[in-house]
């Protein structure tokens, strides 16, 4: 079904059916591609994360249908100016193709990084291998049909010329940009700053279970059980001790702790002490096993077993405690990963382009896109899904927005700067007139793309989808439409150009 809504979408963009069954065709084969690209990393890697399907096949199909449309449109473009299809088709080859190389090659390197996430070795590889052979798919057989088959690949015999730049809406928004350049970027910062912040402060969940539908029989039961016994009876606190010697004044200890309702170990049976159980106890070490008045995933859970670690003769183990653990890691990897997909774009943004301008505005327009959905997805999901964000929505967020974020930056750039001799009060609207609609288009075909996660009724899944289609609709209407032509005024050079 998502296949013929984008080819729908393509054909209406491009005024074109053709077109459409050519994205059919290519959004099958990179589907195709996606599939070897998982045997390929199972030789590599021995084992792929079977969840790498649902966003594998949403990351293939939103790139193909954009590379595809980017090339087509820019053919398009040549030939509305008077180039003959011979023309028309090696401009094309040459300036599309090169800005889809480079877009692929970002896109690709960033989702690499997913690879330094623990236990998402798989996603890295199997997104890498499969875009980058997308990316050279398209570049070698969507110019070479287009070589072939010419002009008729548009449907319409007669290209449309090209509206008027200074009648495009783009174009208007852009003039508006650059005059109030100052008012825009500070209206955007305004609410970016507080947006930022609470990205990297995000309240969320280790519990990954939570957004399971609850027609599953393992859910069911599990909310059987929890719901007769408590979820601190199905995940309780593990503790092992070798002082021997103070067995009976630990018991007495654990008792005291606040939120503790009893257990069982040496000189404990429940929530009282006993005398002559000890060897019950004895792996070699002596152990217990401990009940809360608490959710194993609650803050309070969470405090009690930091408490528990305090004491140096007690080793603790369990749900929570592995939670903690992994809050730790977790804490660390995250930013250094965050750090690490944003050097890997702007380096290949700004070698390819030569400008560390571009680079930066580029990331910039990202993370304050990823930000505000961040926000607007926390509100979501505790308001109207009544859940809480699951602790991996914001890193696979941002490594996959950050990738393919700047897959439109490069398109927009490469127009840019066919523009970059004029002075940056025309350069700007110009370029802007040219990529706005084609950009907005693909922003809404790859938020269709992205989006249908939303409609698996796993928590997880359908919180990722959710912050997509709010991602790159901010991204889509506001980042490329107000705040890139606003910097671009801002970082012009000291002759009033790009």
């Amino acid at each position: 079904m998502i296949f013929v809504v984008l080819a729908i979408a393509v054909g209406i963009t491009l005024y074109s059916y053709r077109a459409s069954i050519l994205s059919l065709l290519f959004i099958s084969i990179s589907t195709l591609i996606g599939y070897l690209a998982i045997v390929m990393a199972g030789l590599l890697i021995g084992s792929v994360d079977y969840v790498v399907n649902y966003t594998l096949t949403a990351v293939l199909i939103g790139i193909t249908t954009d590379y595809l449309v980017f090339i087509l449109s820019r053919y398009k473009n040549e030939l509305s100016i008077g180039k003959s299809d011979n023309e028309a088709s090696l401009e094309t080859a040459k300036r599309a193709g090169k800005t889809v190389l480079i877009s692929g090659l970002t896109v690709g390197l960033s989702l690499l990084t997913f690879s330094l996430i623990p236990g998402f070795l798989s996603w890295g590889v199997v997104l890498v291998i499969s875009v980058l052979i997308t990316v050279t798919f398209i570049v070698t057989f969507v110019p070479s049909i287009i070589s072939i088959i010419g002009k008729k690949i548009l449907t319409n015999s007669e290209i449309r010329e090209n509206k008027p730049i200074r009648k495009s809406f783009f174009y208007r928004t852009a003039i508006a940009s650059v005059k109030h350049k100052f008012l825009v970027i500070g209206i955007i910062l305004a609410f970016a700053i507080p947006s930022i912040l609470f990205f990297i402060n995000l309240p969320t969940t280790y519990n990954i279970q939570s957004g399971l539908p609850n027609n599953l029989p393992s859910v069911q039961g599990l909310n059987y059980l929890e719901s007769k016994f408590g979820s601190n009876y199905i995940f309780p606190i593990y503790i092992i001790t070798n002082n021997t010697n103070n067995l009976n004044n630990i018991s007495s200890y654990l008792l005291t702790v606040k939120g503790m309702t009893g257990g069982f170990g040496p000189f404990l049976q429940g929530n009282s002490t006993v005398n002559n159980n000890i060897s019950e106890f004895k792996i070699g070490n002596y152990y217990y096993v401990l009940y809360s008045n608490y959710s194993p995933y609650s803050s309070e859970a969470i405090n009690l077993v930091q408490h528990l670690r305090q004491n140096k003769d007690l080793i603790v183990g369990g749900l929570t405690s592995t939670i903690i653990d992994q809050q730790r890691v977790n804490g660390v990897y995250y930013p250094l990963l965050e750090i690490l997909i944003t050097i890997v774009a702007a380096a290949v943004i700004g070698l390819s382009f030569k400008s560390i301008k571009y680079a930066l505005i580029s990331i910039s327009g990202v993370i304050i896109s990823i930000s505000w959905s961040t926000v607007l997805l926390y509100l979501i999901s505790t308001t109207l899904l009544h859940q809480q964000l699951i602790y991996l929505i914001p890193i696979i967020l941002f490594v996959i927005l950050m990738s393919l974020g700047s897959d439109y930056s490069t398109f927009i750039i490469s127009i840019v700067e066919e523009e970059s001799s004029k002075d940056v009060r025309e350069a700007v609207p110009n370029a802007f007139s040219k990529t706005g609609k084609i950009v907005t288009s693909l922003g809404i075909i790859l938020a269709i793309s992205l989006g249908v996660l939303a409609l698996i009724p796993v928590g997880f899944l359908e919180q990722l989808g959710i912050a997509f289609i709010v991602a790159i609709i901010l991204d889509t209407f506001i980042i490329r439409n107000f705040y890139f032509p606003a910097m671009l005024s801002i970082l012009k050079n000291k002759n009033n150009q790009l």
